[in-house]
């Protein structure tokens, strides 16, 4: 479950903010589009690496940056600049629909407790996979997994959720074309499936179905995380079960 690592377009990405530009919303529209960027740099970025990787002119990725670090979104520790306390604050108050939260407390917690897994509910921000709520029980091997967490696209998690894309043909960000057309073949042939065999990490497997609205839209999926060499017998078939509970809680509400 590693944090997401978005590549950038390179030199042919259009820039946010064109030189010269004095727009109000352009201004905040490359604002918003540097923070992505810098999101994505765990170990933060020089001013060339994030004008580059953004597509904005250096001269105005600089003046970005002044202003948002004199608003506490963007810090500078010597020639590298990260995402600010006060931006990360903010984040951690992300908040998803709280109607298919409520509806997956109860299901996550039962297929926790009855599965010895940890199990997490995840829905799709853009091309990024996001917890909404989950619980581990009495596993310790795996750290939490907190509200507003990424997970990795690879994950089975993030294949279930990309797969059902509308323009799920295209190649989403952690994968190359011939992963991403083995991932979709292999979701496709399992019933929208997906299972994960130690491929992202060694000795954990993973089971995640999608979770459907009661008119059959795909709203999120729910997936189990065994700490075993191999997937538990009859996993697939109760992490189904609390995603089609999960669905009669929505009708209900």
């Amino acid at each position: 479950m590693d944090a997401q690592d978005h590549t950038a377009a390179g030199p042919r990405r259009e820039p946010a903010v064109r030189a010269g530009t004095a727009n109000g919303r352009g201004v905040l529209e490359g604002a918003f589009h540097l923070l992505d960027v810098l999101s994505a740099a765990e170990e933060g970025a020089g001013l060339s690496e994030l004008a580059r990787d953004a597509g904005i002119p250096k001269a105005t990725t600089y003046r970005l940056l002044r202003q948002l670090a004199n608003l506490g979104a963007v810090q500078q520790h010597g020639q590298r600049y990260f995402v600010g306390q006060r931006l990360a604050r903010l984040g951690g108050s992300w908040h998803p629909d709280p109607r298919l939260r409520a509806a997956a407390r109860e299901p996550v917690r039962l297929l926790s407790a009855l599965t010895t897994t940890v199990v997490f509910l995840t829905v799709l921000e853009g091309e990024r996979v996001r917890v909404i709520t989950a619980a581990r029980g009495e596993i310790k091997e795996v750290p939490p997994v907190l509200p507003g967490s990424e997970l990795a696209e690879a994950t089975a998690a993030g294949r279930v959720l990309l797969t059902q894309r509308p323009d799920g043909d295209a190649v989403p960000p952690g994968f190359t074309l011939a992963e991403w057309r083995r991932a979709q073949a292999s979701v496709r042939r399992s019933g929208s499936v997906a299972v994960d065999h130690q491929e992202v990490l060694p000795g954990v497997c993973c089971v995640a179905v999608p979770v459907r609205r009661p008119d059959g839209e795909i709203v999120a999926s729910i997936s189990a995380l065994a700490v075993r060499p191999a997937v538990p017998a009859g996993l697939t078939e109760l992490v189904l079960r609390a995603s089609r509970e999960i669905t009669r809680n929505l009708g209900r509400t």
